[in-house]
């Protein structure tokens, strides 16, 4: 199922690369037909056709509504220019060139409601990692590293709340994500993957 769908000038962009460009990402195949492009994004699959203008899931939910931000990423990521590998080098949306002037009011990462549902329960949120594929890394009072895409990891480092602080989380990405996204397509990266952590993860904590 699909929401609106991306304009034009998305659509003419993937349709203007290669297909032996766009399947050289990891995690990207023609389909048995040869003309649309399967993807992964944080373990499940879409299927996205530049001739028809359509993404679907394949699995595990068909039903899933993809919503317009999820869809221009899939297709940013098809188009994305890197040259390279992950650097294993962590960096935050502050070191970005541009970073702190974008990333602030209406472009502050989108992790403040992972803060309200798992501040209480850092092991809960564990937990909702692992069901993603996630794996949990040393920071923060838990903190867990997710692929949404297979050589785009992204850290969420969560901070639970106590007496003095209410919960925190930051989000740490590697070095290489300037290679893969603009600003803004971090930015929904970031708002993109938040919704997905959240979805059927239980009941909202308190605070």
């Amino acid at each position: 199922m699909a929401c609106a769908a991306p304009n034009q000038l998305h659509w003419e962009d993937l349709r203007n690369h290669a297909a032996e460009e766009i399947i050289a990402r990891e995690g990207v195949q023609l389909d048995a037909e040869g003309r649309r492009y399967e993807v992964s994004f944080l373990g499940s699959r879409y299927l996205i056709d530049p001739s028809e203008e359509s993404i679907i899931e394949l699995s595990p939910n068909p039903a899933r509504e993809l919503t317009e931000e999820f869809q221009i990423l899939l297709i940013r990521y098809l188009v994305a220019p890197n040259a390279g590998p992950v650097e294993g080098r962590e960096i935050s949306e502050k070191d970005l060139p541009g970073g702190p002037t974008f990333f602030q009011g209406p472009h502050s990462l989108q992790v403040a409601p992972i803060a309200k549902r798992f501040g209480h329960d850092p092991d809960a949120f564990a937990t909702r990692g692992s069901e993603l594929g996630g794996v949990p890394v040393g920071h923060g009072d838990k903190a867990v590293r997710f692929h949404p895409f297979p050589q785009i990891p992204v850290t969420y480092v969560l901070w639970r709340s106590d007496d003095e602080f209410p919960a925190s989380v930051s989000v740490l990405f590697d070095a290489s994500i300037g290679r893969w996204f603009a600003l803004d397509m971090i930015f929904t990266l970031v708002w993109v993957l938040t919704d997905r952590i959240l979805e059927d993860a239980g009941p909202r904590g308190s605070g």
